[in-house]
């Protein structure tokens, strides 16, 4: 009769022990962002790099693409195209940019934390009338890449990501070559 209360006791503290490892786990998963290394990641440390930016859909239904190729060196190469809601007009065009432009995508990529954004969740309803914005960071266009799109239940701070990468790799496409953005804030 006495084994009783000393085997309620060690059952209490592997159920506490058990909670607080469990609670744990979940700090560590929703702080993940700051505990993630960017010495092993290839695309901070790595000479190549991809950044690609889409918005499409939406009410206005006009298609947008730019797309950031660097293989090293200090010119890096953009692809803007841009598709009108009537689709009969489709314009394409390819400029240098300095190395400078990936180096502030490299920043963009590690101030959100790109790989731990890329793992949120989906939202469960979608505004079907905003269209859908997306950023792509790959170390090669054809390796493995981390996407987000606003789709994403994304925290606050990163909810901005989208504008940030669009007006940098806008800033070097000449004014008289693509149409002003007609996103609300």
């Amino acid at each position: 009769m006495s084994d009783m209360p000393i085997f309620a006791f060690i059952l209490l503290g592997i159920l506490l022990f058990a909670f607080a490892a469990i609670s744990f786990f979940f700090f560590l998963y929703d702080h993940r962002d700051k505990y993630y290394r960017y010495e092993d990641d290839e695309l901070v440390t790595g000479k190549d790099f991809f950044c690609e930016f889409r918005r499409f859909g939406g009410a206005e239904n006009r298609q947008t693409c730019l797309k950031l190729i660097y293989a090293g060196g200090e010119k890096a190469k953009l692809y803007y195209s841009d598709t009108d809601e009537s689709s009969l007009r489709k314009r394409k065009k390819a400029y240098d940019v300095p190395k400078e432009a990936v180096d502030r995508l490299k920043e963009i990529y590690q101030e959100h934390c790109i790989p731990v954004l890329a793992d949120s969740p989906e939202m469960e309803e979608a505004a079907p009338d905003v269209p859908t914005e997306s950023v792509c960071f790959a170390v090669a266009e054809d390796k493995e890449s981390y996407l987000v799109s606003n789709r994403r239940e994304l925290p606050e701070k990163s909810r901005g990501l989208f504008h940030e990468v669009e007006e940098l790799l806008v800033s070097y496409v000449p004014q008289r070559h693509h149409k002003k953005s007609t996103r609300k804030e």
